[in-house]
Formats: C-alpha cells, structure tokens, sequence
C-alpha cells in the first residue's frame, strides 16, 4: 500500500507536470499494488501479472462499490500497456504515440479512478480488517 501511495503521488505530478501517458501508467500502478496488496489478505500473492482485478472481485465481492471499482480498475488495466509502448498494428494507420496520444483530460479521469478506488480499498482494509493504512508525505 506504501508504495501504491507513492504511484498516486506520481500520476498526480505527472499530471500536473503535462506527462499524460505517464500519469495514467501510475495511477494503473497504483490500484494494481493496491488490490495486490489487499490479496495477501486472502491468502493469494501475485507477482507475475498485472491483470488483478478479477481476482480481487472473487475475493472482496462484499466491497461497497465493488462493481464501479472493478469497472474503473478495468479499465485502467487496459490503458496500462497502451500507455506506455507506440503501439503499429495496421500499416494504412498511424502508429500511435502515447505520449502524442492522451489528453490532460484522459489523465485526470485515469488519476480520479486510481484515487477513489484507493480510497475505497483503504476504507474497506480500515473497517473489515482493522488495517489503517497510514499516509505517507
């Protein structure tokens, strides 16, 4: 969870730094060591995969809000690759740039999904489980 919070911190300055893709890469990080994190909790450590949210939904499917944060993590698991590498799959079409690519607002979205459903995890962790998760400078 520390190191999920030091993503967030991450996305935010990207975001306010104009690194567009960059930002969104982060605040994907951010929710998958987040839900990694709160894995171990039922007894599954994932260390090879970056697709989590399935998982995560099998295992805390009592989660207030369970369906928009699988829906939101989702979709930042998609954007994870495709903000990072150029990505050249039609030679009648560019290829496409991340860095070019996405938008301040695709960034803002990307980093309002990580941050709620962070925070959505920290409650859960916090109420279920008596684990505060304490916020790092």
């Amino acid at each position: 969870m520390v190191e999920a919070q030091s993503d967030l911190r991450s996305a935010k300055l990207l975001l306010d730094g104009t690194e567009f893709s960059r930002s969104i890469y982060h605040s994907q990080q951010a929710i998958e060591k987040a839900m990694k994190a709160s894995l171990v909790l039922a007894g599954i450590v994932i260390t090879d995969e970056h697709w989590v949210s399935d998982r995560f939904m099998q295992s805390f499917s009592t989660m207030p809000n369970i369906q928009n944060i699988i829906r939101d993590a989702k979709y930042l698991e998609r954007q994870a690759t495709k903000s990072r590498y150029p990505l050249f799959s039609n030679a009648d079409r560019p290829i496409w740039i991340p860095s070019r690519e996405y938008t301040e607002q695709d960034a803002a979205d990307a980093y309002r999904k990580a941050l709620t459903i962070f925070k959505n995890i920290k409650q859960f962790l916090k109420e279920k489980h008596n684990i505060s998760i304490t916020e790092i400078p």
